[in-house]
């Protein structure tokens, strides 16, 4: 059977959080006896459409044109849409263009106005074809829900009904290649769904926020069924032990509290029991940017399941680390043109890590670095678009300062949950930064002509 046969459609992934609209479908201009528009003569060319006006309870009044309903303060109708990346739960936002009038050089959802008689629905896609000039059918769509917002800004009272829209994206279009409307837009970025509800707590002043308390509450909790609910139906290819009985059945080198081999055990009860055992972290590091590359865990995963961390991996039963540290890095980004040599033995740590799967994990790490550019495989640093992703194992890939990763480690996991981070993460954080930015400086001092001395690699840390 095909699993993608299987998976729900964008209207069942959002059916928990649809509700009836009262301005899905507005009465018709007969029935209704519209007045004629204002008799204004706005000055921009957008503030001659036509807009529905309403009461306070969303029914319509009259049509009026779009400059006169903000200058006037009437309530009118209004859509949000949330380009929602799934696999990575994240949304699109995008940076207003300075010489908006209304909200202006301010980061926001994609918006758009509901013209006259019109369905909000016809409105959402517009707003995606003219903003970023996609088009996706309307049966992409998701309707979230319905809100009223009254927003002050440069003196004018916005009211607004606004309809929430999804547009829930299993591959998204990459921002570089999005055609965008300079006139609308300046930019685009993607923000985690955490992200944008730390947005919301703190409440910049470059970002476009909703008052209404309602509006964020509705909004994550229906972004957060939607994600969970396309994971619950990705195929089942997770390789950890306890999903997979095949890997269970490894046979892993076990030792005791002092490091003693120990009798072999199978890798499933290793993991049960907490028993220390061996495993490799490879980090690949770019010498040029001081960046290490990170992988984001598959969600599906029952240890650090959606997590960042490096590249890793079991050394079996009376197996070097190397052979395992090389198969990893191949395996879970596709880094086919390393050779054995570039693979970088650094030092040996001792870890234990609660995997958030229900078991505390003992283990004997051999931690290597592998460096780029290199002279035999890849003359820069590889892009993450070219990376080949393992399915099942990792969701995402993403470069991060060696800085940055040393200030979130210390900020320590209950700050940054997303990360892997450590149970002795002084010690292995220590050795871990010291190594890559010895690395990063015997790089740029050999770029200039410099001469690395041969007495740098001497000392504790170089011996461990």
């Amino acid at each position: 059977q095909n699993p993608a046969a299987a998976r729900p459609s964008r209207a069942e992934l959002s059916q928990s959080c649809v509700e009836p609209s009262p301005r899905a479908a507005l009465t018709s201009r007969e029935q209704l006896g519209r007045e004629d528009v204002d008799d204004e003569k706005p000055k921009a060319k957008k503030d001659t459409q036509k807009l529905d006006t309403l009461d306070d309870s969303g029914n319509f009044m009259q049509t009026r044109l779009r400059g006169t309903v903000h200058q006037k303060g009437f309530w009118h109708r209004y859509v949000h849409i949330y380009i929602l990346d799934l696999p990575n739960a994240s949304v699109m936002m995008q940076h207003r263009a300075a010489s908006k009038k209304i909200f202006g050089n301010m980061w926001n959802c994609c918006t758009g106005h509901v013209l006259e008689g019109e369905p909000s629905l016809l409105n959402a896609a517009k707003a995606i074809e003219e903003d970023f000039k996609i088009s996706y059918a309307e049966t992409d769509f998701a309707f979230l829900f319905s809100c009223k917002e009254e927003a002050h800004t440069d003196g004018l009272v916005l009211k607004q009904m606004i309809d929430v829209y999804a547009l829930p994206l299993e591959t998204l279009p990459r921002t570089a290649a999005l055609a965008i409307d300079r006139e609308e837009a300046t930019a685009v970025k993607y923000v985690t769904l955490d992200q944008l509800e730390d947005l919301y707590r703190e409440r910049p002043s470059d970002h476009v926020l909703v008052s209404n308390p309602e509006y964020p509450q509705r909004l994550f909790k229906c972004l957060r069924k939607m994600v969970d609910e396309y994971i619950r139906t990705l195929p089942q290819e997770d390789s950890d032990d306890e999903r997979h009985n095949k890997k269970a059945k490894q046979l892993l080198d076990t030792m005791d509290e002092s490091g003693v081999l120990a009798e072999p055990g199978r890798r499933g009860e290793v993991h049960r029991q907490s028993v220390w055992h061996r495993v490799v972290h490879v980090w690949v590091l770019d010498l040029e940017t001081s960046t290490v590359l990170l992988q984001q865990r598959s969600r599906k995963k029952l240890h650090f399941g959606g997590q960042w961390y490096c590249s890793t991996g079991h050394v079996k039963m009376g197996d070097p680390s190397l052979p395992a540290a090389i198969k990893s890095i191949k395996d879970d980004l596709g880094l086919t043109l390393l050779e054995d040599h570039e693979f970088d033995f650094i030092f040996q740590a001792r870890n234990e890590t609660n995997t958030g799967g229900g078991c505390l994990l003992r283990q004997l790490v051999d931690v290597f670095c592998v460096a780029v550019p290199s002279a035999t495989s890849y003359h820069r640093a590889p892009s993450l678009e070219t990376l080949q992703l393992a399915r099942g194992e990792v969701d995402a890939v993403r470069y991060i300062a060696v800085d940055e990763l040393e200030e979130k480690w210390h900020e320590g996991v209950e700050v940054n949950p997303e990360f892997v981070i450590p149970c002795n993460g002084d010690d292995y954080g220590s050795r871990l930064f010291y190594h890559l930015r010895r690395k990063v400086s015997q790089f740029k001092l050999e770029a200039t002509g410099g001469k690395w001395p041969l007495w740098s690699g001497q000392g504790k840390e170089g011996s461990a």
